[in-house]
Order: structure tokens, then sequence, then C-alpha cells
């Protein structure tokens, strides 16, 4: 007889996760944050910016419901030496299909892992992310509040 399908519960999804938790790229990662308050954010990051988008979140057995409603890109100009910043208020509710996994990490050891059954975000083709943090210290969506306050 095999096991049950084992899926999250809210306390397990705290923490921060990444699509880089599996393999070195120094380029960009995708990022998810999941507070116990329900609220969060993914983050595309890379050199020269990137991109939060903060949501609301409610876990249903085997998928989660997304409530976005604000993003914020911030683009580094390598010319001028400044950020340039946009944003967008906007509402869009989904729901994500996932399953619960084990990997191992850039250090071989074993993590938590979140599967996808398809991309999270429009144009990321990340569907897997390993927990890299259970604590929240630096949280991306503290950067972006902090541009959501100046709209």
């Amino acid at each position: 007889m095999s096991e049950p399908v084992q899926f999250f519960v809210n306390d397990d999804l705290i923490g921060v996760w990444s699509s880089e938790a599996f393999f070195y790229d120094a380029f960009e990662d995708t990022q998810l944050e999941f507070h116990a308050d329900g609220t969060g954010c993914h983050a595309y990051l890379r050199p020269d910016g990137q991109e939060i988008t903060l949501f609301r979140w409610t876990l249903i057995k085997d998928r989660i419901e997304f409530e976005e409603y604000f993003r914020v890109s911030i683009e580094v100009s390598e010319v001028k030496e400044e950020e340039i910043c946009s944003t967008d208020r906007f509402e869009n509710k989904y729901s994500a299909r996932f399953f619960k996994a084990k990997g191992l990490d850039v250090a071989n050891e074993e993590i938590n892992v979140i599967v996808f059954y398809s991309p999270l975000i429009e144009g990321i083709n990340s569907q897997s992310f390993g927990r890299i943090s259970k604590t929240l210290d630096r949280s991306l969506i503290d950067v972006a509040m902090r541009y959501e306050q100046d709209i």
C-alpha cells in the first residue's frame, strides 16, 4: 500500500523559497516569500534589477490561492547610476496546484521543495522552489512596501 500524498500545512510554507536552491547561477533567481499573516511576494531578481509582486495567500490542500495586488519593478541604470522604478496596483486572483517534495540544495543537504504543476510566474519557467530560510529577516515585502507608500 502506498503512502498518501503529503501536502503542506500553513506553517510548512512560512519562509523564503528559491528556484536557485538546487544549483548555482549568479545571474538571476526567482524567490517566493510566505508570511504567517497570509501575505507574501514573488520576486524575479537579477543583477540589473528586480520585480516584486505582493500577494495574499490561502492554502487549500493541493493548491495555493493567490491574490496579487501590487507590483514594483526596479531597474538599475548603469549609465546614470540610479534606480528607475515603476509601480502598479492591480487585482489578479488565481490558484496554483502543487505537490510537496524533498530535494538537495547546493550544499547537498536535504530541504523541503514545493513543485508547481505549471510555472507560477508568467514568463518565468521556474516550477520548483527549495526553502532556503524559515526566517524572514530581510523581507522582499519590505522593499516593495517602501515603494507602495510612495504612490
